[in-house]
């Protein structure tokens, strides 16, 4: 049982085995240093390598909770396989998935800085590992050399601007444009770690989470777009057939 973090839990979701590996365990060296989507993207190389030195790993399975809803373990976390899905609960204990992570993304961000509980919970989706840097540890590292604060800044900034253009499309494109921008963004993030461009990891559900809308809607639209060649649809994955229809969906704002 994982003990690291709170004990608090969603109701489907196991708690962790939470075994940290000694340092700079194999699976370190698959860190996904070119995705834009974690926070040492941009750091020199030599300094990249002093904060992988300081990290850990885990190994979650699928639906293992990797942090509780106002849990104040102070950890910033990067898959480096896997995806994890943050989440919440409704006053009526309804489960509401808020955004699907693909792996190359870092997480757990704000309460690592602010030092503030968690605002959600987050949920392995599939098998996972992740690299964990503690608070303690990035502030001993940051001392010693201030650039650190400065990816972390950058990466921050990142991030900002993804969630500034999600919340101008939300208002201003419909759904088949928005469903089409997130493909092609989750393509172009796998593309930066050399991976397949066209067969993205995610579920309709996932998909419907992170734009805000139902299953049914993204169903609707995803079936359209298989009918018509551009895509193709598996368990828990999507295929990208046609990337420049793709791109003219999503560009394409008096499409009928």
């Amino acid at each position: 049982m994982c003990l690291s973090v709170s004990q608090q839990q969603m109701p489907n979701a196991a708690l962790a085995p939470c075994l940290d590996v000694p340092q700079m365990q194999p699976e370190l060296k698959n860190y996904p240093l070119k995705s834009t989507q974690q926070w040492l993207y941009g750091l020199r190389e030599d300094l990249q390598q002093k904060v992988l030195d300081t990290m850990t790993t885990r190994q979650y399975k699928r639906q293992d909770q990797i942090y509780a809803l106002h849990s104040q373990i102070v950890e910033i976390y990067t898959l480096i396989e896997g995806t994890v899905i943050i989440t919440n609960t409704t006053e009526s204990g309804k489960d509401v998935a808020i955004t699907t992570l693909p792996h190359g993304s870092s997480f757990g961000d704000l309460s690592f800085v602010d030092q503030q509980p968690r605002q959600n919970f987050a949920i392995a989706s599939t098998d996972c590992t992740v690299a964990v840097l503690n608070r303690r540890d990035y502030d001993a590292l940051t001392r010693e050399h201030p650039e650190i604060t400065e990816s972390m800044l950058q990466y921050f900034a990142r991030r900002m601007r993804i969630l500034i253009n999600m919340h101008q499309d939300a208002h201003s494109l419909e759904l088949r444009q928005q469903l089409a921008r997130r493909l092609l963004f989750v393509s172009e993030s796998q593309q930066q770690l050399q991976e397949s461009a066209l067969t993205i990891s995610v579920s309709q559900e996932e998909l419907a989470a992170s734009l805000g809308v139902s299953r049914q809607h993204i169903n609707k639209a995803v079936k359209q777009w298989q009918s018509e060649g551009l895509i193709d649809l598996g368990y828990r994955k999507i295929e990208l057939l046609d990337l420049e229809g793709l791109k003219q969906v999503a560009a394409d704002r008096d499409e009928d």
